[in-house]
């Protein structure tokens, strides 16, 4: 059933929430390469474009998880009928389109990067690849999305874009993997009886853990060998989750549910809070997108999200 249209459903599809990561990861690429914060021009609109194309990713996603989403009663502005398919694969290509025409000012280097986000999106997302179903595909898909290309976005536009990335990044890429396996943990029930053989429930929760201490094991030892703080602060920060969940699985053979949410949470808003550190305005930004969360679920949906919890 078609409900009545809301412009602003159109930009709430793109799931602000989960790109505020994305932007966290882009603006402390551009400090690394650059040296110093402060957002410049070249920021700013590379802010922009790949808003435009983790957008049209999140709406693929939304897409093809849509008869799993109205069974959970979650991302309701597809499963729900509020935005049409047809409407959201529109929107899908003018982002894409808008982004990679607007891509073509970087060089070709940014181009390469908008491309390769794009087809990780589909993989990650698309049958018959469907990196999130499949055992260490998707965590590797998480770890190279947001751990590398991420943060190369920025980084090129300061920067040449060499093989140095990959050692300079691969603290970022291990703790991204850490976490990720960590949110695949909680969600192996509902996996199982989904069909989706994730790298936890391929692995089981007790080597799960332990794959994913040992990660952020790996993210705390180059990120001091880098001395990069930005990545160390948030890795040393969550270790003491990781390890409790890890003994708690080993030692009880259950989930510490709770612990292992926060072991994924804290490190994002860790990240978050130096990002708004080195980028002061920012802030501003994400009160926005909180504050107009809050009032978009309230008066459409009826309810309280986000909130501090969630």
């Amino acid at each position: 059933m078609t409900k009545k249209i809301n412009p602003f459903d159109y930009l709430f599809i793109l799931r602000p929430l989960i790109l505020i990561p994305v932007w966290n990861f882009l603006l402390i690429g551009s400090f690394i390469a650059r040296g110093r914060a402060g957002f410049t021009p070249e920021i700013i609109l590379a802010l922009i474009i790949y808003t435009l194309i983790m957008g049209g990713t999140y709406i693929i996603n939304q897409i093809v998880d849509l008869k799993s989403d109205r069974i959970n009663k979650k991302l309701f502005l597809l499963s729900e009928g509020y935005i049409q398919i047809k409407t959201a694969f529109i929107e899908l290509f003018i982002l894409w389109g808008i982004a990679i025409i607007l891509s073509l000012k970087f060089g070709s280097d940014f181009l390469l990067l908008m491309l390769l986000s794009i087809g990780l999106g589909l993989g990650y997302s698309v049958h018959p690849f469907h990196f999130k179903a499949r055992p260490i595909l998707d965590t590797l898909a998480n770890g190279i999305g947001y751990g590398i290309i991420n943060f190369a976005v920025g980084w090129v536009l300061f920067r040449e874009l060499t093989p140095f990335i990959l050692y300079r990044l691969l603290p970022y890429f291990l703790s991204i993997c850490a976490i990720f396996i960590n949110t695949t943990i909680v969600d192996i029930e509902g996996d199982k009886k989904s069909g989706a053989l994730t790298t936890a429930v391929f692995l089981g929760p007790k080597l799960s853990y332990l794959v994913a201490t040992f990660l952020m094991t790996g993210a705390i030892i180059f990120a001091f060998i880098l001395k990069d703080l930005i990545c160390l602060i948030p890795a040393i920060a969550a270790m003491p989750l990781f390890i409790y969940t890890t003994v708690y699985a080993l030692t009880k053979n259950r989930i510490a549910r709770k612990s292992t949410i926060a072991s994924f949470r804290l490190p994002g808003i860790v990240f978050t809070l130096i990002t708004a550190y080195l980028y002061p305005s920012y802030l501003f930004l994400l009160i926005i997108i909180f504050v107009g969360m809050r009032w978009y679920y309230k008066r459409r949906f009826g309810i309280a999200y986000p909130t501090l919890a969630h």
